[in-house]
């Protein structure tokens, strides 16, 4: 586009904007005038007529000197064409020409229309008319011609025509309009020279010089003065120039960078450096040469590269490349970015290079220290591997040491505490008796203390076995699906019948067993849809059978699948609220493989969920079968007979010795079904499920203490009734109060007084048919 000067542009848009104004203004002035000359002639044409008519209507009219002289005086204006008098029937009476007195108005005046003529004479009122080019009006208005001799009153009419011709007047308003405004255009033309030079003088010329320290801090001139202007708008800028170099020049000083300028082919436009040793050649001589003829092939290919790379992303970052300077071989880092540059221009390119030879001399000894670093963890861990193996054999010898301790303690403990049961029966004596006691409860504690010593060297040397044995099937999936019903009816969830045979057995560890059956039914209760349904079966599959729990729930994917029996996974039961810790089928996967069996699902989304156990078949127990069943009818039978009501009591106690005498203690009582829970949470899960009568609830319980399990009863609907009993061996009166601040029934204190817990426990374990 092409650049315009202000001084010259400004002036000739000034002088274009008032010409269209004078115009306008002109246009209008000489139409009002020619709107007023019209009006003014109108009035001037219609008084002449009637000045006519009157003179007329007065004297006759072929000898009245008077009208004559009157109508040449009208006649003898400039403006004026032709005045006449003329009869009805178109002849001329009079003129302001004698030549066409006598004469027919069609020969002397054509323009006057006869029609027109007749219709004014019949009247008295004046007919105006202008042209359509509006240089021509004329007027007519009618008078009675004087009667003759033999007429009493004349009946002849006649008119008056007066034609003006506008033209001439029209031509003087416009000369007199243009001449009148010659002066203003003269003054305006002289006021635009002046704007002209006093712009120039006071804006383009302080613009320019702008333009030239513009141009010389592109060059790095950063000391170039900026002059200041005479009006404040101009010092303004001036002075915000003078700020921007300052503050570039500042900046560009702080930083130690290069900053180049090529163009497409890779010629030096513009260098700027803030030291000169780190330039291939003088800024001046690399002026003008392109970057291949003063660096090396792989230095001048990298900038190519990344101006290329510029040209399609706008900007590239982060290009090394090494050369040979006057300060000796160093590494640099450009950064490229494309210009933008008018519409036609060529392309260019703002190249700005730092100085990174420190960078990567560092990097070069953090390399090395990373090097020695890893030579060092590798000798490292090779002392860790061997001090590892070292601690696991020794791990492995205490834990072989034990298991041999175990069994050489046991052997004299089995005498000590055989013997001891002996004395016991045939000691009469109460002190003796005494005696006997204290070592049979020494003996048990020793029994105790070994078994957990056992146990803690099976976990550290991660062993775990199970006693095969004989187990029915049908008879364990019936006592499990009995267990998991309360918790089936509290989630609208059918359970169907075990499809079964009796006679079928497996060989596994029934506690075992039972805990892997316990969780899927649980499992398939917690994950179904309500009203859903749960089944199981048998299949005989070779020499093994298989235990199918199907449910109606929303099935699993096949990633779900694959995560299923992994610790701790959870899937998205934490979306849909269900409690667990994740563990359960890992766990049961484990405890297969113990009794050399396979647990396995098939499921498709939407269409539920089948778990399948499958174990080893063993012989069919006909007689096994036989017996339980008699058993069970002869329970049921004694059961039927009895009056007293049936009681549930949970039990949470985590120490077995307790749990085992809180057994015996309650098997004292008619009617009392005992659950037991050695973890809080399992404890939890059994009240809200089988919602007992009574708890038991010891204090001093692991994860969670007694306190925080009856927080948790208290708030969840299913418990926040039943009564809770608490067990502790804490007896202060402080821990009283808080117990009963808590909501507990009852306090039993630890060694446990049999009769009171007896008594509280019949006082307040009532039946559902006695509240």
């Amino acid at each position: 586009m092409r650049r315009r000067s202000l001084r010259l542009f400004l002036p000739l848009v000034l002088l274009l904007a008032m010409l269209i104004v004078g115009g306008l203004s002109l246009t209008y002035a000489l139409y009002k005038k020619q709107q007023d000359l019209t009006q003014s002639a109108r009035l001037d044409v219609l008084r002449d007529v009637a000045h006519l008519v009157r003179l007329a209507d007065d004297m006759p009219a072929e000898n009245s000197t008077l009208l004559s002289e009157e109508l040449a005086q009208v006649a003898s204006q400039p403006w004026v064409q032709v005045v006449l008098l003329v009869s009805e029937s178109g002849e001329v009476l009079q003129s302001s020409k004698a030549a066409w007195r006598g004469r027919s108005v069609r020969e002397v005046w054509p323009a006057l229309d006869l029609a027109r003529l007749r219709q004014t004479a019949r009247g008295r009122l004046p007919n105006w008319q202008m042209r359509a080019d509006g240089m021509r009006m004329d007027a007519l208005q009618s008078f009675t011609l004087p009667s003759q001799v033999d007429e009493v009153r004349s009946l002849r009419r006649a008119v008056v025509y007066v034609g003006y011709d506008m033209g001439t007047l029209r031509a003087q308003a416009r000369h007199a309009e243009v001449m009148g405004r010659v002066p203003d255009m003269l003054g305006l033309c002289g006021m635009l020279v002046l704007l002209g030079w006093l712009v120039g003088r006071y804006v383009t010329r302080p613009l320019n010089q702008l333009d030239k320290v513009s141009q010389a801090l592109r060059r790095g001139e950063w000391g170039t003065p900026v002059p200041r202007g005479d009006f404040v708008e101009i010092d303004q800028l001036a002075a915000g120039f003078d700020a921007l170099r300052q503050e570039l020049a500042a900046t560009w000083q702080a930083l130690p960078d290069l900053l180049f300028e090529l163009d497409a082919d890779g010629r030096y436009l513009r260098v700027l450096s803030p030291k000169n040793e780190w330039l291939l050649q003088d800024p001046e001589s690399l002026l003008g040469k392109t970057v291949r003829e003063v660096m090396s092939p792989a230095a001048a290919e990298v900038v190519h590269q990344a101006m290329r790379d510029a040209e399609k992303l706008g900007a590239v970052w982060g290009r090394e490349l090494e050369l040979e300077v006057p300060a000796g071989n160093n590494w640099f880092e450009i950064s490229v970015a494309r210009k933008e540059v008018p519409e036609g221009a060529r392309s260019s390119y703002i190249l700005i290079s730092r100085n990174v030879t420190s960078r990567k001399e560092a990097e070069q000894r953090l390399k090395q220290l990373n090097e020695e670093l890893e030579m060092r963890v590798a000798a490292r861990t090779i002392e860790l591997t061997t001090a590892k193996d070292e601690a696991e054999r020794a791990n492995h010898s205490k834990s072989d040491f034990l298991s041999r301790m175990s069994h050489e303690l046991r052997t004299p403990l089995n005498a000590i505490l055989g013997f001891g049961q002996l004395l016991e029966f045939s000691v009469r004596d109460p002190l003796q008796s005494a005696h006997v006691r204290q070592i049979l409860h020494g003996g048990k504690h020793l029994l105790a203390l070994i078994n957990e010593v056992l146990d803690l060297a099976r976990v550290e040397s991660g062993q775990m076995t199970v006693s095969l044995e004989q187990v029915a099937l049908r008879d364990l999936l019936e006592e499990c699906l009995t267990l998991v019903l309360p918790q089936a009816k509290a989630r609208d969830v059918r359970l169907l019948d075990v499809a079964c045979d009796e006679v079928w057995q497996v060989r596994a560890d029934r506690t075992r067993l039972k805990q892997v059956f316990l969780n899927l039914l649980s499992n398939a209760i917690k994950y179904n849809q309500p009203a859903g349904v749960v089944s199981v079966g048998c299949v005989l599959e070779g020499e093994s059978i298989c235990v199918r729990i199907s449910d109606t729930g929303a099935g699993l994917t096949p990633s779900q699948q694959a995560r299923l029996f992994v610790p701790f996974e959870r899937l998205n039961a934490d979306d849909q609220q269900v409690e667990g810790t994740g563990i359960g089928l890992a766990l049961s996967k484990r405890l297969m493989g113990l009794m050399n069996g396979q647990i396995g699902v098939e499921s498709q989304p939407g269409e539920g969920s089948t778990f399948w156990v499958k174990l080893p078949r063993a012989d069919d127990g006909v007689a096994a079968v036989d017996a339980t069943r008699a058993l069970r009818e002869g329970a049921a039978a004694s059961w039927r007979g009895s009056t007293v009501a049936t009681r549930t009591v949970l039990c949470i106690e985590d120490n077995p010795n307790n749990m085992q005498l809180i057994e015996s203690v309650l098997g004292m009582l008619p009617g009392v079904r005992l659950l037991s829970a050695m973890a809080p949470g399992l404890g939890l899960e059994l009240a809200r499920t089988h919602r007992p009568h009574l708890i038991l609830l010891d204090i001093n319980l692991p994860d969670m203490d007694g306190y925080a399990v009856m927080q948790c009863l208290r708030e969840h609907p299913a418990t926040k009734g039943i009564p809770v009993i608490a067990v502790s061996a804490s007896a202060m009166p402080r821990d009283l109060e808080r117990s009963r601040a808590a909501g507990f029934a009852a306090y039993v204190t630890k060694p446990i007084d049999v009769g009171q817990l007896l008594r509280k426990v019949d006082e307040l374990a009532l039946p559902a048919d006695s509240v």
